[in-house]
């Protein structure tokens, strides 16, 4: 039999209101990023539901321990295979996501750019989403390149030299 004493109590609670602000500042701080980086409202709508599933979890998790219903090392054996299985089966969408935020933060790659990209061709960059990039050939063709293949392959932005240039001056004359 499980006894709720006040201190108990208090745990739970705050566990719960520290569940929500960290969930809370994950959505707002993806939220942001995302949309500096051109990610549909969809895909944002989606990552902040994993996020606030991933504290629930966690919440639960710390709740179960606090009330005693199961020992430290059951919760940790069980978390820590739970965070393996969901790291491998988000590893490639996590690399290519955090891949897209690093050329998009980088300035290197805006939507309208024409670009190059090695084994794909030359086109328009028509629409940025969260795991990939769109390009539209000359043709009217249009290719899907993964943001992971940005950042590691060969790319070539035909129409970004005059603003990486602005960059680099502005960067010369304050050295």
């Amino acid at each position: 039999m499980v006894e709720f004493s006040f201190s108990v109590v208090l745990e739970v609670g705050a566990v719960i209101g520290l569940a929500l602000l960290i969930g809370y500042f994950l959505s707002w701080v993806i939220i942001k990023v995302g949309r500096r980086s051109g990610v549909s409202r969809a895909q944002l709508v989606t990552i902040r539901k994993w996020i606030h599933l991933l504290t629930l979890a966690l919440a639960v998790a710390a709740i179960v321990n606090i009330v005693g219903l199961g020992s430290q090392l059951e919760l940790l054996t069980l978390g820590g295979i739970g965070v393996l299985l969901g790291t491998l089966a988000l590893e490639g969408f996590i690399s290519s996501m955090l891949a897209g935020f690093v050329v998009f933060s980088d300035d290197t790659l805006r939507l309208g750019d024409v670009v190059e990209v090695l084994g794909a061709g030359k086109g328009r960059v028509v629409k940025v989403g969260l795991r990939n990039v769109w390009i539209m050939s000359e043709s009217g063709a249009l290719s899907s390149i993964e943001n992971s293949r940005l950042e590691h392959g060969r790319l070539w932005n035909y129409s970004a030299a005059e603003r990486l240039k602005k960059s680099f001056e502005s960067k010369d004359s304050i050295t």
